[in-house]
């Protein structure tokens, strides 16, 4: 049986899993959503574009993933 400590545990890391999983999915979606622009080199904001996408693509492996996400 475990203690009620144990569970506290336990549930937090699920709780942890469970958001990093939304974060991931979010961050697949605006991946996905901004593609286009890949395509239009000479778009005013392609320069933006592009280091919001590689700032999405390095999320995940920074320290405050997944509390707070990149922005354009």
């Amino acid at each position: 049986m475990k203690t009620p400590e144990e569970i506290e545990q336990l549930t937090a890391q699920a709780m942890a899993a469970d958001a990093a999983v939304l974060a991931r999915s979010w961050r697949d979606s605006e991946l996905k959503e901004t593609d286009w622009i890949c395509a239009i080199p000479d778009h005013g904001l392609h320069s933006s574009y592009m280091t919001y996408r590689q700032e999405l693509r390095n999320w995940p492996s920074t320290s405050d993933f997944p509390d707070t996400k990149p922005t354009l």
